[in-house]
């Protein structure tokens, strides 16, 4: 019997032969490696019967087994130490893969990929390099990593060895090592070679090729547990988890589920083979890897047969599908949700999870404090699971928390239907339809009748429970890539199909797509004789009113006042916009009488065009009579006794009317009579010298040649700004008692909304005065009023303000910001930075990046100017 000696002996012999041997004896070279190979296996891996292509681990002799024990390793590295040019220099491609790569390709795999890899990364640039580099390429392409994964997962181990003491705590530390190499390979490869990188190394390739496998793997190891052998699948799940973590999931299942869907459907086998992995990844890899399986997989039935029951078992599963998925993210399709609610629902082990899911769900959905602090988006997605809870619940699950349900759904619906954004309203009404409706069809029903836009469409078609997309009479033959008498599996690689054992291609397909053509048969009407007869076309016929229009101003109030008549006040206000422009003088002492009219004015007779009219009668007289309607309509918004509608129109008449007056004019479009009369006399008068003058500029031009001279800019007209003396008026009264809550009217409180337009007006108006001697004040004591607001819970405010302080930004000159706002600015660019890493809504995020960088641009800009 060969003992250690005998063979640590030989060993070292023939190393001491290689280092001795003299340059260009490559002869001499390949004897000594012929001595090694004697030690090694000639084929490590049979196939005991290639019906069940089952692998099985080779007897070795005994000089064999010690030398793949103790000397493999260290010959390994000395082999890679020795590949110089003046060694294998001379051999052929046949010689150096017979003699160098067919080492490393027929001893231990895991050994030999972690030498090799090792030996890239400490070896420069050269000749050693490249060898070593050819060899990992090759076996790459002989698909040596399935020989590591079967090894890991115990396939090849001797039948004789307890799982147990297989399993030790340095093989754990060996599958660390194993799976960064083996994951991040193209990574280094790629650092090491730089734009010498073979093509097998890039990530488009090699992970395909690491997946295929993988799959190669899970075949052999379905074959193991149908000839009940042990074996386990921990080091698979730990490689898919940093291949995910890694950011390969998307490619990963892509080429999983093609591969795997049809099998983990018609075998239990496959399924519990794919639950073993995905339930078996690190609790660091769950989320890289189970989001996007469910947001790829069809239909909810097949997160079934991926996962089982592991939400009951572990508990990081069950945070991520039933917490973090639906509470702490959302997503634009509801795909997702349709998955895991129905995967909690169509086992009886799970439906536990999903009622407390279904009342979280509900009591988060309606809680005030949820809706201030998250964004819309989110709080749309939670009504998309609420909604698709409200689709699956069963008959029992009715029955027996219909109670608690709409105990806790009640205030929730009172919360939105009370909140400020009207798309709140919308999604609370509507919710309250379909879930009073589905959990009591024979109670009252209620009926908001909710206007059906795009997000009400997208609401109740999640009622309809997703179909399964697969055609289960597709052929058992072709459907199943492994029965007990399937003779071998193909899965494709890079660009070929490898076999194992005998090959036979079977085809995975997938959904098949129905077409089903509806024709419907239209059975002829008969028509009478009497009904040929077109009618007349009277879409654009017009009422012609017996009322005359007013064509005075006080007639005009008269008629206002006086609204008992429809027509009468249709013809009034349809003419009072007009009538105000055109006599500003007639105005003087009226103006804020003729105001209160109109401001008082109600639709009792459902006027088409009655608030467009009345707006714009109003904006009139601001910008024809601004000091006395601004002063009369702002002292008028904090009053008593007005609507919320009536002091929303207050606001939007200042902001418009702020806008128009601050408009530069053409002074040419409004001249008077006489005025255009005098430039006609002027214009004949000087005729002549204009002519002779044009004649001896032409003639100079013709003669003078200028280089670098600039285009010639027609010359800015200066234009009365109306705004400026009154600007005062339409602004710091709006601010005086806004925290001042009234009998009727709570700015700070329940009417936010109002609080929300008042800020926007705040800021055009701010806008507007633009480039106005008051600017500096103005800004000063906006930028006050913004900062005492900067934290209100109402999301529309928070909104507003950011509007308003990028209106602040652009009215005041760089130069005033920097130097008399300085403190009040460097506080607001604090203040937008935290909106920007705290606030929950996206909208706010925007506006306060788009606020920073406009301030950003003009502290640049003022830089630039003093350089």
């Amino acid at each position: 019997m060969t003992t250690e000696s005998e063979v640590r002996a030989e060993v070292r012999s023939i190393q001491n032969n290689i280092r001795c041997i003299n340059v260009n004896e490559t002869r001499k070279f390949l004897e000594n490696l012929k001595q090694i190979r004697k030690f090694l296996p000639e084929n490590e891996i049979c196939w005991s019967d290639t019906q069940t292509a089952v692998p099985i681990l080779k007897r070795y002799n005994d000089g064999t087994a010690i030398f793949m024990k103790q000397h493999y390793t260290s010959f390994a590295r000395f082999l890679l130490d020795v590949l110089s040019i003046d060694n294998v220099g001379n051999l052929t491609k046949a010689d150096f893969f017979q003699y160098c790569t067919y080492y490393f390709l027929c001893g231990n795999t895991e050994d030999a990929f972690l030498t090799l890899t090792n030996a890239v990364y400490c070896t420069s640039a050269g000749f050693k390099l490249n060898k070593t580099v050819l060899i990992i390429e090759e076996f790459l392409k002989r698909h040596k990593l399935v020989a590591i994964l079967c090894d890991q997962s115990a396939l090849y181990k001797d039948e004789d060895l307890p799982m147990f003491n297989w399993r030790s705590d340095g093989r754990v530390l060996l599958w660390d090592t194993l799976v960064t190499e083996i994951a991040s390979l193209p990574d280094k490869m790629s650092n090491k070679l730089k734009s010498e990188t073979s093509d097998i190394f890039l990530t488009k390739h090699y992970i395909p090729l690491l997946i295929s496998d993988i799959l190669r793997t899970l075949v052999i190891v379905c074959k193991c547990v149908r000839l009940s052998k042990d074996c386990h699948l921990e080091f698979v799940s730990r490689l898919v988890g940093k291949l995910c973590l890694c950011g390969h999931a998307e490619q990963f299942w892509n080429i999983m589920l093609k591969q795997t869907t049809t099998l983990v459907r018609k075998d239990f086998i496959w399924s519990r083979v794919c639950e073993r992995i995905i339930t078996g990844v690190p609790d660091r890899c769950v989320e890289s890897v189970l989001i996007p399986l469910i947001r790829m997989l069809p239909w909810y039935g097949l997160l079934d047969r991926f996962l089982g029951n592991c939400v009951t078992q572990k508990q990081k599963i069950q945070l991520l599908l039933c917490t973090k998925l639906i509470f702490h993210r959302h997503y634009k399709s509801p795909h997702i949700l349709q998955n895991i609610i129905g995967y909690l629902n169509t086992s009886k082990p799970r439906q536990h999870l999903f009622v407390k899911l279904l009342l979280e769900l509900v009591q988060v959905w309606g809680d005030r404090s949820s809706l201030n602090h998250i964004s819309y988006e989110q709080h749309y997605y939670i009504t998309q699971a609420l909604v698709i809870c409200v689709a699956f619940i069963t008959e029992s699950q009715k029955h027996e928390h219909k109670d608690e349900i709409l105990r806790l759904m009640m205030p929730g619906v009172e919360t939105h239907i009370s909140f400020t954004d009207p798309n709140i309203r919308k999604l609370g009404m509507f919710v309250a339809e379909i879930v009073t409706k589905t959990l009591d069809p024979d109670g009252p029903k209620l009926d908001f009748q909710v206007e059906e836009d795009t997000e009400i469409k997208e609401l109740k078609s999640l009622l309809q429970i997703p179909e399964d997309p697969f055609n289960d009479m597709m052929d058992d033959e072709s459907t199943m890539m492994l029965s007990d008498n399937a003779r071998t599996v193909v899965l494709l690689g890079l660009d070929d199909a490898t076999v194992l054992g005998e090959t036979e291609h079977i085809d995975i397909p997938g959904t098949q797509p129905q077409i089903v053509s509806d024709v419907e048969e239209q059975e002829p009407v008969d028509l009478d004789s009497d009904d040929d007869l077109e009618p007349y076309d009277m879409s654009n016929d017009k009422k012609k009113s017996t009322v005359k229009q007013p064509k005075y101003l006080r007639d005009c109030m008269e008629g206002l006042i006086n609204c008992e008549n429809p027509d009468i006040l249709d013809a009034c206000l349809g003419i009072a916009e007009t009538l105000i422009r055109a006599n500003p003088d007639g105005l003087r002492g009226i103006g804020a009488e003729f105001t209160k009219i109109l401001l008082h004015l109600s639709n009792t007779f459902s006027l088409p065009n009655f608030r467009s009219q009345r707006l714009g009668a109003l904006v009139a007289l601001a910008v024809t009579c601004p000091k006395e309607v601004a002063e009369y309509l702002t002292e008028q918004f904090y009053d008593r006794n007005y609507n919320i509608r009536q002091r929303l129109d207050i606001i939007e008449v200042i902001g418009i009317a702020a806008q128009e007056l601050s408009r530069p004019t053409d002074p040419s479009k409004k001249m008077t009579v006489v005025e255009s009369k005098k430039i006609e006399v002027v214009e004949d008068t000087s005729e002549v010298t204009q002519t002779w003058r044009d004649v001896v500029q032409k003639r100079i031009d013709s003669k003078t040649r200028r280089f670098g001279t600039k285009k010639n800019k027609a010359e800015l007209v200066a234009v009365e700004n109306k705004f400026a003396p009154v600007a005062g008026y339409f602004f710091y009264p709006l601010m005086k008692n806004f925290d001042r809550p009234e009998n009727t009217f709570d700015l700070m409180g329940e009417d936010c909304c109002v609080l929300s337009n008042l800020m926007y007006t705040l800021g055009m108006v701010m806008y507007s005065a633009s480039n106005i001697p008051t600017v500096r004040p103005m800004a000063s004591c906006l930028l006050e009023f913004i900062w005492v607001l900067r934290f209100h819970s109402d999301v529309n405010v928070r909104q507003s303000l950011l509007f308003a302080i990028s209106m602040v930004y652009l009215a005041v000159p760089p130069s005033i910001l920097m130097s008399d706002l300085q403190q009040e600015v460097l506080e607001s660019k604090n203040w937008l930075e935290d909106v920007i890493d705290k606030d929950v809504d996206t909208r706010c995020k925007v506006l306060a990046t788009e606020a920073l960088i406009l301030l950003e641009n003009l502290i640049k800009q003022e830089c630039l100017e003093v350089r």
